[in-house]
């Protein structure tokens, strides 16, 4: 008789621990698999980065990379709370998400006055932390390429449309951008018609086109992909230009100087044109590569 009650005790203490891991796991799945987390990614609604182009550029269609614009829609995110669903109550070791709406806590002109001073004290705050190496500066198209000198931040393992890129040339047959980068990746969130790309999601991208406004429309689409998780760090980007620049300079005599200046040029600009007019009344050999080196008449003519 004693057995028989001891086994019956079992059995139900066995029934209520079955009962109580079903509830558990299925209050779980409810609360925390089905509804969004209080930290998540728009997924329903991705903010698409503004993609509209310039008003010279509005006639030239482009065909969206619904992959690339997806990563560009992943740098938003936003807190949603989880609504009870269920059961109505959760058990005590299970494990809560939790927000909380404190402008319910203020009037509507005491919560007008917290988000000014909330946002005086952010104004403030960006002051101290920023320098001026933070502000975007993109160069002109003087050389004759557009680009950002600085200022421009990409968060760790994220994707950010590159601002500012255009390219100012004179009529050519076809016009060709290189971009090159040490630490991340280039790819464009669309692609215009007429323009050919080679090297996309790859560190060094080339963008060509006989079509100079096509061009500058897909290089307003052009992206940049960090794949390195480290803060504070720095990528260099390199554009050629070499086919589009020519360099000239006017020498007398002075070729230590004249051989510095070409090295400083190297360093920057290895496969740039550089022609050289000297007017030395004994001129010393220029050579090198990409250098055009034509000797001027000497003195001063007199009639």
């Amino acid at each position: 008789m004693k057995l028989g009650r001891r086994s019956t005790c079992s059995f139900l203490l066995l029934l209520l621990s079955v009962a109580l891991g079903l509830l558990y796991f299925h209050n779980w799945n409810t609360q925390y698999q089905e509804l969004p987390l209080l930290w998540s990614p728009l997924l329903s609604e991705p903010k698409y980065p503004n993609l509209t182009p310039e008003p010279r550029y509005a006639h030239i269609p482009f065909r969206l990379k619904e992959q690339v614009v997806g990563l560009l829609a992943q740098n938003n995110c936003s807190c949603v709370a989880s609504k009870g669903k269920g059961f109505g109550f959760s058990l005590p070791f299970q494990r809560q998400v939790h927000a909380f709406n404190f402008t319910s806590a203020f009037g509507p002109e005491e919560l007008l006055a917290a988000t000014i001073a909330r946002d005086q004290e952010y104004q403030a705050f960006q002051a101290r932390v920023q320098s001026p190496a933070d502000q975007i500066l993109i160069a002109p198209a003087n050389c004759p390429l557009q680009y950002p000198l600085q200022g421009v931040v990409v968060q760790p393992l994220k994707t950010i449309l590159v601002p500012g890129l255009s390219l100012q040339a004179s009529e050519q047959e076809v016009y060709q951008v290189n971009l090159s980068a040490s630490l991340g990746t280039w790819d464009v969130a669309g692609e215009v018609e007429g323009v050919a790309l080679r090297g996309e999601g790859q560190p060094e991208l080339t963008l060509s086109s006989p079509e100079l406004d096509r061009l500058n429309r897909q290089l307003q689409l052009v992206t940049y992909s960090s794949q390195s998780y480290e803060l504070d760090t720095a990528d260099t980007a390199k554009y050629n230009i070499s086919a589009l620049v020519t360099i000239a300079t006017k020498t007398f005599l002075r070729y230590d100087r004249l051989r510095k200046l070409i090295a400083s040029i190297r360093r920057f600009y290895p496969t740039i044109t550089v022609i050289i007019a000297d007017d030395s009344e004994q001129p010393e050999p220029v050579n090198g590569p990409h250098i055009e080196h034509y000797l001027m008449p000497f003195g001063k003519v007199s009639n």
